[in-house]
Order: C-alpha cells, then sequence, then structure tokens
C-alpha cells in the first residue's frame, strides 16, 4: 500500500459524520469537482487560480485563498481529500491535494441531483453544470433536464400559492396579502424564466451530442 493510499483510508476512517445542519457549500464541492479535472491531484495555488476573474469558473464564484484552504481542512477532516507537503526549498513547501474515493463517489452524488430552490440556479446549479460538462456530458443533459422538471413544478407549487391567497380585487398597498402577492409573482416569474432557460439548455446540449453538430462560438 502507498503511502496516498494509506492517507486516504486513514482520512475515511477518522472522517467524522455528516451533519446534515452544515450542509456543504458549492465551493466546496468546486474543489472536489477541481481536482477531479486534474486527475485526482493539485496544488492549492493551481486551485485559486481557477477561481480568478479571467476563468471560466471564476465568472459564476469566487474564492479567496484564505477560504479557500479552510475549505481544503474541511475537506480533509470528511475525508473527501487528504493532503502532503512537496519540499521546494528554497521557498517554503507547498501543500498538494489528493483527491480520495469518498470524494469522487460525494462529488458524482453532489454532481446528479438538482437544485431545490430557484436562488441557487445562478450559483449551485451552474457549478454542478460546469462540471458535469467537463466530467460526463450525458450528466449534464440529464442534469439540465431534471433541474427543468425541478423548476416547472415549483413554478406550478407558487401559481398554487398565488391562488390560495384570494387576494380581494379592491385590495390596497397597505395589506399585507397585496405584497404576498407580489412576492410570489415575482418569485414565479423568476421561476418560469429559469425553467424556460434551461429548456433552451436541454435543446443545446442535445444538438451538441448529436452526431455531426456543434455550437457555434
Amino acid at each position: 500500500m502507498s503511502v496516498q493510499e494509506s492517507d486516504e483510508r486513514l482520512a475515511v476512517e477518522n472522517a467524522p459524520p455528516r451533519n446534515p445542519g452544515a450542509p456543504e457549500l458549492p465551493a466546496e464541492h468546486a474543489l472536489l469537482g477541481l481536482l477531479s479535472l486534474s486527475s485526482g491531484t493539485a496544488h492549492g495555488y493551481h486551485l485559486a487560480r481557477q477561481f480568478r476573474r479571467d476563468q471560466p469558473l471564476g465568472e459564476v464564484i469566487r474564492l479567496e485563498s484564505a477560504m479557500l484552504y479552510k475549505h481544503l481542512k474541511k475537506l480533509a477532516r470528511l475525508g473527501w481529500i487528504t493532503m502532503t507537503t512537496e519540499d521546494q526549498a528554497p521557498r517554503p513547501p507547498r501543500q498538494i491535494c489528493h483527491l480520495t474515493s469518498a470524494g469522487t463517489e460525494e462529488l458524482h452524488r453532489w454532481l446528479a441531483e438538482p437544485v431545490a430552490r430557484t436562488r441557487e440556479i445562478r450559483l449551485e446549479f451552474l457549478v454542478k453544470l460546469y462540471f458535469a460538462m467537463h466530467l460526463a456530458p450525458d450528466l449534464a443533459l440529464h442534469l439540465a433536464t431534471e433541474q427543468q422538471t425541478v423548476m416547472e413544478q415549483l413554478a406550478d407549487s407558487l401559481a398554487e400559492q398565488r391562488a390560495a391567497l384570494h387576494v380581494p380585487s379592491d385590495a390596497s398597498p397597505g395589506d399585507d396579502l397585496f405584497f404576498q402577492d407580489l412576492v410570489l409573482d415575482l418569485r414565479q416569474r423568476q421561476t418560469h424564466a429559469a425553467a424556460e432557460w434551461l429548456g433552451q439548455t436541454v435543446t443545446t446540449l442535445q444538438s451538441v451530442q448529436a452526431p455531426g453538430t456543434s455550437v457555434a462560438t
């Protein structure tokens, strides 16, 4: 057994149980995804560079170096990565991150699940889609299709909630029902827009996967 394999086994065995009250953040799964794209191993500077504004992932999520290393330590505690040091004298040693089998399993679980709320489309879903497109195009299509279904169901639920308010026709801006209806109207419109965009995304992904087709850039 290699040193890395031994470290990985110990990381999994010593990992604390997951706390449902403290869910992992999109940035933490993004780090798992970056490690997967780097064949499972990368140093901290390489990971940090992917979150810069001039990088594709940086258009969606930004992560400062201090927070990056905080997230890496958490991932190590969970047993999803291990960390080693590499001597580069006379400069300080640098940290090398290694994706564990448990980390790979967690990444695949996370990528397969659509987000539950419309506000999560802008960040978490786009991060999922980025890695799904790089790691498994078929998964990207499945994810976008499932997400469209979730948004359509949510839009229907919001419509039912609005109808259940029974806002009087003579309601004034000072009435609570009037305000609640405005809020639900906004959420419903945002959700419809997200579902429409997802439908277009599904069509685009389907066309790219079809033989002899491509997306113009």
